[in-house]
């Protein structure tokens, strides 16, 4: 049997659900443990902080986390989401005091309201965030804050304040967590969780005054509403009373006070009235969630029939039309879906997202000569652009055109090499186009974003097998070997 033969499908994720509900939030506490164990234990950078951890060493160890977040937890694979995400944090850090901002962000499929920082530049976000607030400037709100907590190094200065009272604790408790995520022991991650749950490791009451007061000034800056920490700190405790903590992990990491709700008042005080930014790609992002996580397609559909029905704006109008399109796809009403699509791009042409959903919606309804061609025109428009690629690729998968799926995909992962979905689908097609050395590097490089470190080594080798003479890639298969082996021993070296 060869090489082909025994790789040509696989899971794209490992089966962890039984911890999935379990790791939350805790799991960013892994970059600490590891820091400890690094080469440069005291560096010098000027401030309180650095006598724990580098910006460097955050950095790197950012990359780490980030893998076991992948490993972990369940990913909301919607590129068009993700795209709008990205660009939003990477707008909200232009007016922060991020010096770094290498940045990654790790949509969470979770209905939850949920959202978290992790040293290296990584943003957490939980669809349910997105789902439950309802304009831009309240998920902006939250997200300024969490950029506030990376900027002003949040982490390090709870290590720097921690590490001669409970260092050793730490790392026990830590250990746990980073030797789950290399052995895939599901006890180890539940004692850890359990421990630091126990240890009451979250930020001190200055760090999120802090991280409140930076984030607010950033968000002013970038234009949005100064209420709109208020509505959303309304929003999550009307929220609390209605479902308590079930929908609100948010607030076991960021407890929400009289005073921090009275602060956030005070600031939102003697701005002048203004337009504030509040996008309409923010309003059709939510509606995907809101399709997303509904159960029965036809309970989406009966919402937004209501929307439209209700609409007074042309912005309303859009909206609705939008997700209902959406909803009617999801039920597999094609024509109707397609119908209310182009009765969106009748009132917003140019919107890009509308855009691409006349695309998602051809993909749906296997109209796949239409899809092609308006996948081509736009891609042709917007270079490299993330969902209309993923796309466009799905569209010559399906009908036989591997070797240029592999070329669109090939160019996206020199601009997005660390998005590990990017990697899985050119590895499909070039599995698919007979490519194996190919498909080897690229599932290598899948399962080396997800932390599946051995399994990317076997991939590396499979390679190694075909290439021949060619020594200048059996070079870079060898480093690559290297890179996951000194992974697999950071997580152990915690153990």
């Amino acid at each position: 049997m060869n090489s082909f033969n025994i790789v040509t499908s696989f899971s794209k994720k490992n089966s962890m659900s039984s911890i999935i509900s379990k790791f939350k939030f805790y799991g960013l506490f892994l970059f600490v443990s590891l820091t400890l164990h690094s080469e440069e234990e005291l560096p010098v950078i000027g401030d309180a902080s650095s006598s724990v951890i580098s910006i460097a060493s955050e950095y790197n160890l950012g990359r780490l986390y980030m893998a076991q977040l992948r490993r972990t937890l369940p990913g909301y694979v919607d590129p068009v989401a993700q795209d709008y995400a990205e660009h939003l944090v990477y707008r909200l850090s232009e007016f922060s005091e991020l010096t770094d901002r290498r940045l990654e962000v790790a949509l969470i499929n979770e209905k939850s309201i949920n959202a978290f920082a992790a040293p290296g530049g990584i943003i957490g976000i939980n669809a349910g965030l997105i789902f439950h607030a309802n304009t831009e400037g309240e998920l902006a709100s939250v997200l300024s804050h969490e950029l506030a907590h990376l900027s002003q190094r949040h982490f390090a200065r709870r290590m720097q304040r921690q590490k001669d009272r409970s260092l050793a604790n730490s790392l026990m408790i830590l250990g746990s967590i980073a030797l789950a995520g290399a052995t895939s022991n599901p006890n180890a991650l539940v004692v850890g969780q359990q421990a630091i749950a126990q240890q009451n490791l979250s930020f001190s009451r200055g760090d999120e005054q802090e991280a409140d007061r930076i984030g607010f000034k950033n968000l002013i800056s970038a234009g949005f509403d100064p209420n709109s920490t208020t509505y959303m700190f309304e929003k999550l405790q009307s929220l609390s009373r209605l479902s308590g903590s079930n929908e609100l992990e948010f607030l076991r990491s960021h407890p929400l006070t009289k005073n921090r709700i009275a602060d956030a008042q005070s600031r939102a005080q003697g701005f002048e009235r203004k337009n504030y930014r509040n996008a309409l790609d923010y309003d059709l992002i939510r509606q995907r969630t809101i399709v997303h996580f509904s159960e029965i397609p036809r309970q989406a559909v009966t919402i937004f029939e209501k929307e439209v029905n209700e609409a007074k704006t042309t912005k309303e109008k859009i909206r609705a039309n939008y997700g209902l399109a959406l909803a009617y796809s999801k039920d597999n009403r094609h024509t109707k879906a397609l119908e209310k699509l182009r009765e969106a791009l009748d009132d917003d042409s140019e919107n890009l997202i509308l855009q691409i959903g006349l695309l998602e919606l051809h993909i749906a309804a296997e109209n796949y000569f239409e899809a092609e061609a308006l996948a081509s025109s736009l891609l042709s428009t917007n270079p490299n652009n993330y969902p209309i690629t993923m796309f466009y690729n799905k569209v010559l998968m399906n009908k036989g055109e591997y070797e240029l799926g592999e070329e669109i995909l090939r160019k996206l992962t020199l601009v997005r090499p660390d998005d590990p979905e990017v990697w899985y689908w050119l590895a499909e097609v070039q599995g698919l186009d007979k490519n194996l050395i190919g498909l080897h590097l690229s599932r290598a490089e899948y399962f080396f974003l997800t932390g599946n470190y051995d399994t990317s080594i076997k991939h590396l080798r499979m390679a190694m097998e075909l290439t021949g003479n060619n020594y200048q890639l059996t070079e870079s298969i060898h480093n690559k070997i290297e890179r996951s082996h000194k992974s697999i021993e950071a997580l152990k070296s915690v153990s």
